[in-house]
């Protein structure tokens, strides 16, 4: 598979903990979406002494972050399912002890997947006058996220 386009990216989720199997979720989509964003970065323990190789600092990782954003346009339409994602994160129930805790899943054209727990850190509604409504959505892995390669 060559380039693809981020419209061809499907972004799901499930309104699960984080100790939940995957398998068992039943994954839906979020809709209408414009901009999507997976990234992983780790965190470092500087490990650098007095005899480090040539006066080169040395590191080791710590943990793995990972971070999902997303922004999209409004729709009301429950096929689209925004609202439903946006009551869970205003207002989680008990099913998450309250927690804004999502799993999400994001499938690429080629067949690449990363699926994961994550807790929603921030979600954003804007309504400019004179333009599409529009909002936005930052979630932080809560487990392990796994990148499956085509």
């Amino acid at each position: 598979m060559g380039a693809h386009v981020g419209r061809d990216v499907l972004v799901e989720f499930a309104i699960a903990d984080e100790d939940a199997n995957p398998a068992s979720l039943n994954f839906i989509n979020l809709g209408m979406m414009r901009g999507k964003s997976m990234k992983t970065s780790w965190d470092t323990a500087d490990t650098t002494a007095d005899d480090s190789p040539n006066f080169t600092k040395t590191s080791l990782v710590t943990f793995k972050n990972v971070e999902f954003s997303g922004d999209g346009v409004s729709y009301d339409d429950a096929v689209f399912n925004q609202e439903a994602l946006e009551a869970h994160v205003v207002s989680p129930g008990p099913a998450t002890a309250n927690q804004p805790k999502v799993w999400f899943r994001l499938t690429y054209p080629s067949g690449k997947k990363y699926e994961g727990p994550f807790i929603v850190s921030e979600w954003s509604n804007d309504s400019p006058y004179a333009d599409a409504a529009t909002w936005s959505i930052t979630a932080a892995s809560n487990g392990d996220v796994v990148l499956t390669p085509a």
